[in-house]
């Protein structure tokens, strides 16, 4: 994205509403207004209760109906986790490798395929929730935002809008298939975010950046402020990342998350402690967990120096029915320290 279209966007959300083109004639959406919001929450509250006792299904029952109608497994749940544990281990991969393009160019493809099943897996459920009660109580909830917000030639566009008319609505489904084309996604606010001429308003005026109060800002306008404030929170930690990083999406995350890590090992390992104070300087420690993951997490707890001590004590008991303590090989080599400085303080 050049800096004409971040400009272009920038405007966009310090105005705070959207001027498009649609069949050669200007529109503009305007945010709605607290008020006209509040009325839209009723509105979608009156049709779940003029509508509770019909055949309708309800968002609830969602995952049950579509496991039977084989749109959804049992494990899915499951699979979604365990994708998104993957997809952060190679963004992680992908930040420990910053200096080597040759395994980014293979982890990169890798991050973008698992993102591909997430976001199929998400929509496959979005796409069956448009048939729930919720999501047809959503629907009219939004076309009444959109026919109360848009405009031509400062006038509703929809003001006396009849939905019986087959004509009249497809016409208005266009336009909300052209405004959802608009959409700004997480990508172009995060290129924003880190732009100087925006981080110049920002940094003259974090306090009233958009002339009025936080209640009264867009979406948009608070997006944009949260994922700013992420970046100051990067740039101002103590071990703040490369430029290269920071300009770079996954690398990023990558870099969050091994924050996010350290910080849930410390205080792991500050909880264990203050648990039991006798298991602050033991070497090695047996917990019992719950289930794999949290055989992981207890695994994790561990030093680099505890995990290679682990890793080479299952090296030397590996296809062994019985192995005396002593030929365990951090054993071996602790014995032989105690055995030298027993010997130096002999000598001295």
């Amino acid at each position: 994205m050049n800096e004409t279209d971040i400009e272009l966007y920038l405007n966009r959300i310090l105005c705070g509403y959207l001027i498009f083109v649609f069949n050669n004639e200007k529109y503009e959406l305007r945010y709605p207004s607290n008020s006209l919001k509040y009325e839209a929450n009723i509105l979608y509250n009156n049709i779940l209760n003029d509508e509770k006792y019909n055949e309708w299904i309800r968002e609830e029952f969602t995952e049950k109906i579509m496991i039977g109608l084989g749109l959804w497994q049992n494990n899915t749940v499951k699979i979604l986790e365990k994708l998104e544990k993957n997809q952060e281990n190679l963004k992680v991969d992908l930040f420990k490798n910053l200096l080597n393009k040759d395994m980014q160019n293979k982890i990169r493809p890798q991050i973008r395929t698992i993102e591909d099943q997430i976001n199929r897996i998400f929509k496959t459920k979005q796409d069956f929730l448009y048939n729930t009660l919720e999501g047809y109580a959503s629907s009219i909830k939004n076309e009444f935002i959109i026919c109360n917000t848009l405009y031509k030639d400062n006038k509703l566009v929809f003001k006396n809008r009849d939905k019986q008319d087959q004509a009249s609505y497809q016409f208005f489904n266009s336009l909300v298939n052209t405004i959802n084309e608009h959409t700004i996604g997480m990508t172009i606010f995060k290129t924003i975010a880190r732009n100087g001429l925006w981080r110049s308003y920002w940094n003259a005026s974090k306090e009233n950046i958009f002339g009025k109060p936080t209640i009264e800002w867009t979406d948009e306008q608070k997006s944009l402020v949260n994922i700013t404030k992420m970046y100051d929170n990067v740039y101002e930690h103590p071990e703040c990342p490369d430029d290269k990083v920071i300009n770079d999406d996954d690398m990023l995350d990558g870099w969050i998350i091994v924050q996010k890590r350290k910080i849930k090992k410390q205080k792991s390992e500050q909880s264990m402690d203050s648990s039991n104070p006798r298991l602050k300087n033991a070497q090695e420690v047996f917990v019992l967990a719950d289930d794999s993951e949290g055989a992981e997490e207890v695994f994790g707890l561990n030093s680099q120096e505890g995990m290679h001590r682990i890793k080479e004590k299952f090296g030397a008991i590996k296809g062994k029915e019985n192995v005396d303590d002593l030929e365990l090989p951090d054993v071996k080599r602790d014995a032989l320290m105690e055995l030298n400085n027993a010997l130096k303080q002999r000598k001295s």
